[in-house]
C-alpha cells in the first residue's frame, strides 16, 4: 500500500479593513456620550420667570424645586405657595418643605436612604438677593441646608 502524503495548504490571512467601522463607532460614541443625561431632574418653568445662564454643566439629583419669579411669587414643585414677605421668614415654605421631606422618607426606606437635606433652588435672573438670602433660610428652617442654583446653560 503506498501512502498518500497530503500537501498541507498553508492559508493566507485575509485582510479585513475596519477604519470605516471604526470611525463610524467613535462618532457615535461621541453623539451618544455627549446628549446622555444622568440627571433625573424635570423642570417645567413658571410663568414669568427668567433663568440665569452658566457655563457648568453639572448635574443635579432629584429634590424640592422651588422657583421665585420677577413678582416674588415663590413654587414649590410648580405649586404656588404664595408671595415673599415684606419681613419676616415664609413659615409657609418651611412648612411645605418639611412636608416634602417626610414624602420622601415615606417614599423610601429611612434606614437605607441619607436624609434628603438638598433643595434646587430656581431664582429670576433680576431677583434681589435679599430674595435669595430669605428663601435659602426658611429652607434651612425645614432642614435642607444643601442648595443647587439651577440655571440656563449654553451648551
Amino acid at each position: 500500500m503506498k501512502k498518500k502524503f497530503q500537501r498541507k495548504r498553508i492559508r493566507e490571512g485575509i485582510d479585513v479593513d475596519i477604519t470605516s467601522l471604526l470611525d463610524i463607532l467613535t462618532i457615535l460614541l461621541v453623539f451618544l456620550l455627549k446628549s446622555y443625561n444622568a440627571s433625573d431632574l424635570k423642570l417645567d418653568l413658571t410663568q414669568g420667570l427668567e433663568m440665569a445662564e452658566s457655563e457648568s454643566q453639572h448635574m443635579t439629583r432629584f429634590a424640592p424645586v422651588i422657583q421665585v419669579n420677577k413678582e416674588a411669587m415663590v413654587f414649590l414643585n410648580n405649586k404656588s405657595i404664595g408671595r415673599i414677605p415684606a419681613s419676616g421668614s415664609m413659615a409657609v415654605l418651611t412648612q411645605k418643605l418639611k412636608e416634602e421631606k417626610e414624602k420622601f422618607h415615606a417614599q423610601k426606606n429611612a434606614k437605607t436612604s441619607q436624609p434628603n437635606e438638598l433643595v434646587n433652588l430656581v431664582f429670576d435672573k433680576e431677583m434681589d438677593y435679599q430674595y435669595v438670602q430669605r428663601i435659602m433660610n426658611d429652607s434651612a428652617l425645614a432642614g435642607c441646608s444643601q442648595f443647587k442654583f439651577i440655571v440656563k446653560g449654553n451648551y
